[in-house]
């Protein structure tokens, strides 16, 4: 190869190099605003709005506000369900807890060891049942019935079926469903088959599940509020008298089959109220949306309720939680009646 053919095709490149360098400086000088626009924000399709800087961080819902309990009457008592595999804690109700005392009344978990559930409904103004997974007995369910028609207040939170994860050395899968619609059938409502979702941002809480529901209907359950959010939102099955006082968002659908439709989340049948939704009690939800008034009313609801048998079981079983002092003394018997004074015989003097 001879050194003019290295040589020609070498210049040609630097030629070529030297042309393109000069016209992109040459365009640089007599347009020198020509630049793109910064992120693409000016080119279609290129950069949707969701996508934008300030739209990274969307938007929560204020956490904010105090549950208000609304009672004029003092030292009511609320039971809390324990005795049905129920999923709380008392850590979990403190902020109710608290509430309930600061207006003068009291929040007792679970039953005495000497009483029954059934037996024991009587003696409290409302009864709180949550997410109990185990059924509720023949008696317990006519005690229950009998305890609201004498002026007693029930609420009821429930959750729907739903499959959890254990983890540990081996995973495995549970199934974990509501156990107490052979109870709430009677007031005209039971626990649907499904989870609810709404993929709609303004309605629901940053999470498709975290559903938004509105009151349908003016009463003291909705009183001040707005909009509340569930986050394992279920829906109602209602018949007969149960009164919807809560409805999903528009677009909620069910989870599995995808169907939509209005969907009841709160219903009310006289002196009970069932709720198709148990993580807003919760401490980490209490204050989302309007979730505290809504505690607040349902907490009312129960303190206005009248206890059918405030003093039942309490008289103790003998020898037991009794002073000594207050049992009957024994019987003192009778003093002996003394007999006649024998007259001393003289003793002779001697002679």
């Amino acid at each position: 190869m001879t050194e003019g053919r290295i040589v020609k095709p070498l210049a040609v490149f630097i030629v070529v190099l030297v042309v393109l360098l000069a016209g992109t400086f040459l365009l640089a000088v007599v347009n020198p605003g020509s630049s793109g626009p910064p992120d693409g924000q000016s080119i279609d399709g290129q950069s949707p709005s969701q996508y934008q800087p300030d739209a990274v961080n969307a938007p929560v819902d204020p956490e904010d506000g105090e549950i208000s309990v609304d009672s004029d009457a003092s030292d009511k008592r609320i039971l809390v369900d324990t005795s049905h595999g129920n999923q709380v804690s008392e850590s979990e109700l403190e902020p109710i807890t608290e509430a309930v005392f600061e207006v003068g009344h009291t929040v007792e978990y679970g039953t005495s060891s000497t009483g029954s559930f059934a037996d024991s409904l009587g003696q409290y103004d409302g009864v709180l049942i949550v997410q109990p997974l185990g059924s509720y007995s023949p008696d317990e369910r006519e005690a229950l019935q009998e305890y609201t028609d004498d002026g007693g207040r029930v609420v009821i939170l429930a959750e729907p079926t739903q499959t959890r994860l254990s983890t540990g050395f081996t995973q495995s899968t549970t199934t974990v469903s509501f156990g107490a619609n052979n109870a709430t059938e009677r007031y005209g409502v039971r626990m649907g088959a499904e989870q609810l979702y709404n993929v709609d941002d303004d309605a629901n809480d940053n999470n498709f599940k975290a559903i938004y529901a509105s009151p349908s209907d003016d009463g003291e359950l909705t009183e001040g509020v707005e909009t509340i959010t569930f986050d394992t939102a279920g829906y109602a099955v209602v018949n007969g008298d149960a009164e919807t006082k809560f409805t999903a968002a528009e677009g909620t659908r069910t989870l599995e089959t995808r169907r939509t439709g209005t969907y009841a989340t709160v219903v009310r049948n006289d002196n009970m109220v069932f709720v198709t939704d148990s993580t807003f009690i919760r401490s980490s939800e209490i204050y989302d949306a309007d979730n505290e008034v809504f505690i607040g009313n349902l907490l009312s609801f129960l303190l206005d309720g009248e206890a059918p048998d405030p003093g039942g079981g309490a008289t103790p079983d003998a020898g037991f939680g009794i002073d000594d002092d207050t049992s009957t003394p024994a019987e003192t018997p009778p003093e002996p009646t003394p007999g006649p004074t024998p007259t001393p015989e003289p003793t002779p003097s001697g002679t």
